[in-house]
């Protein structure tokens, strides 16, 4: 684990921003297809509902094990990535409380999604890769605090309102196309597994900026 007490000299939220994509603009084209037709009916369309649910426990609690000793200011400090499978560009220069700001937008729009197909219901909402992206704005402490109410007790609520875990109605991914209640949830804990490895990359940088 980091020292909460290590210096990150300058290189935090001063730092010029690089040159990145602009949000939404998509993944490479390999990427896409991959994701499309191979992940989306082979891996997600036939995951299991339980299997997904541990997933979802398993990458959280590795999550909370990441940033339990980091400082608010380790927590606040953006730092760029390298490129890696299912990040968009423009996602790549955020700070920890930052990802968690995501997981949490992204997730409590997937528990209503899966709410409503799940009960036969199509939400009236398209998918928009760009405006889930965080603002950055919101205080490191609330973000942790929010994450961690995330996965437990609106966790818990919203599996009470889960319908028919096999109903065949769709709601568009981007990505992945037309995707059933079963498959937005497989998709949980495999994006929060996606930004635990950007999580683990930051840190990597934060312990040689220190």
């Amino acid at each position: 684990m980091l020292n909460t007490n290590s210096s990150l000299g300058h290189q935090d939220n001063h730092q010029t921003p690089p040159k990145l994509a602009a949000p939404g603009a998509g993944l490479p084209w390999y990427h896409n297809v991959m994701l499309r037709y191979y992940v989306g009916p082979f891996v997600a369309g036939k995951a299991d509902w339980n299997a997904s649910e541990q997933t979802f426990h398993k990458v959280n609690g590795r999550i909370l094990k990441e940033i339990e000793n980091l400082s608010e200011k380790q927590l606040a400090t953006k730092i760029l990535v390298p490129p890696q499978l299912g990040l968009e560009d423009s996602s790549r220069f955020w700070s920890i409380a930052m990802v968690l700001e995501h997981l949490v937008i992204v997730s409590e729009a997937v528990y209503r999604g899966v709410t409503e197909l799940s009960n036969g219901r199509v939400p009236p909402v398209k998918v928009d890769i760009a405006k889930v992206k965080p603002l950055g704005s919101m205080p490191v402490t609330e973000a942790v605090e929010e994450f961690k109410l995330l996965i437990t007790d609106d966790f818990k609520k919203f599996l009470l309102q889960v319908g028919d875990r096999n109903s065949q109605v769709t709601l568009n991914h981007p990505w992945f196309g037309p995707f059933r209640a079963q498959q937005w949830f497989w998709l949980l804990g495999m994006h929060h597994g996606l930004h635990l490895k950007q999580i683990r990359e930051i840190k990597k940088h934060l312990a040689l900026l220190g």
